[in-house]
């Protein structure tokens, strides 16, 4: 077939001179919906920052967490378990019995020392007595003893008077002389056993500083042994986790259990600090769950920090950014299970 340059446009391909030319049907035939389909993939990533930039401006969102309130039981003193009376996710009440510690070297030295005390208030008892009728006897000889010796000696100056009036003899000078100084020994002897009696008291003042100390001891190791015996704290809770068994051993202050109290739930919630006007207490907010149910909540507390934003929020290449802290409280009912650390979102 020749093509012709210089004639004009045919506009009839079909035909050649008058002659009909069978064309065959083409490969890929057009379809317009593929181009529109092209067009509208291109677009995608101009129509997605449309939407952020309109969604930023009617709508305030932030991110947040569930916080459930947990405490650990922790062990005051060492021991080995002996029983544990919960398990995990059992309801328990203030009061309840958690666990039963065991402290062998402790008990010891309670019944020792209650042994000892026994002993020590007994020879106390038995000394205070001794000393209250020692005491009684001692004044009343002592204060007979000094009327004694004022007697002598009045009786000796009496006979030396009548000896310068020539009315006395010597022998009863003597004599005199010999009971006033039998009187003054005999005051001197009870003066001893005064202070001996001074030096029990002060063993009673030994023995009653001892009872003293070991009270406080055994006071100590009572409270102790009370310890040993873990019960829950105030608030209906669940346990969450137990960490050990029967048997083993644990030492001072390590955990035992953990118990969660879902009454007392909030959410942390993660506000940008471009909308710190909205992050005010009494501002009521939706908070979203991630299977999309929805609740009303309020926050109750602003404690005027700011806090890194959750890593697992945060693009690799971005930077690291801050956001306002805010404490929610729900105050509609929630059918959704709380679990503690679940993210949410929050819209104001």
């Amino acid at each position: 077939m020749k093509i012709r340059f210089n004639q004009p446009e045919n506009k009839t391909p079909n035909i050649d001179r008058g002659l009909r030319v069978h064309y065959s049907e083409a490969k890929r035939p057009g379809r317009p919906w593929r181009w529109y389909s092209i067009v509208a993939i291109s677009s995608l990533p101009i129509i997605y920052l449309l939407g952020i930039i309109v969604w930023e401006t009617i709508a305030i969102e932030a991110s947040g967490r569930i916080r459930v309130n947990n405490f650990s039981v922790r062990t005051a003193v060492d021991g080995y378990v002996q029983q544990i009376f919960v398990e995990p996710m059992q309801a328990i009440s203030e009061g309840n019995q958690l666990a039963e510690l065991t402290n062998t070297p402790l008990l010891d030295s309670h019944d020792r020392l209650h042994i000892e005390l026994d002993a020590l208030k007994k020879e106390q008892q038995k000394m205070s007595v001794q000393a209250k009728q020692s005491t009684s006897n001692s004044a009343q000889l002592l204060r007979y003893a000094q009327e004694h010796k004022t007697f002598s000696y009045n009786r000796l100056q009496h006979y030396e008077t009548l000896f310068k009036q020539g009315a006395a003899t010597q022998a009863e000078i003597s004599s005199a002389k010999n009971q006033y100084q039998r009187a003054l020994e005999n005051i001197v002897t009870l003066e001893k056993a005064e202070r001996q009696e001074q030096d029990q008291s002060s063993e009673m003042r030994r023995i009653l500083n001892q009872i003293s100390q070991m009270q406080l001891e055994f006071e100590k190791i009572q409270d102790q042994l009370q310890q040993l015996s873990l019960v829950a704290p105030a608030g209906n809770g669940i346990v969450t986790e137990v960490f050990v068994q029967p048997g083993e051993y644990l030492s001072r202050g390590q955990a035992l259990l953990e118990i969660i109290f879902p009454e007392k739930v909030h959410v942390d919630a993660f506000i940008p600090p471009k909308y710190q006007n909205y992050a005010i207490e009494g501002q009521i907010v939706t908070v979203k769950f991630p299977n999309g149910e929805k609740t009303k909540a309020k926050i109750i507390s602003v404690p005027g920090v700011t806090q890194k934003t959750l890593t697992e929020e945060v693009n690799p290449l971005e930077p690291v950014r801050t956001a306002i802290l805010a404490q929610l409280e729900f105050i509609e009912q929630v059918n959704n299970r709380l679990i503690n650390g679940m993210p949410v979102t929050i819209y104001f």
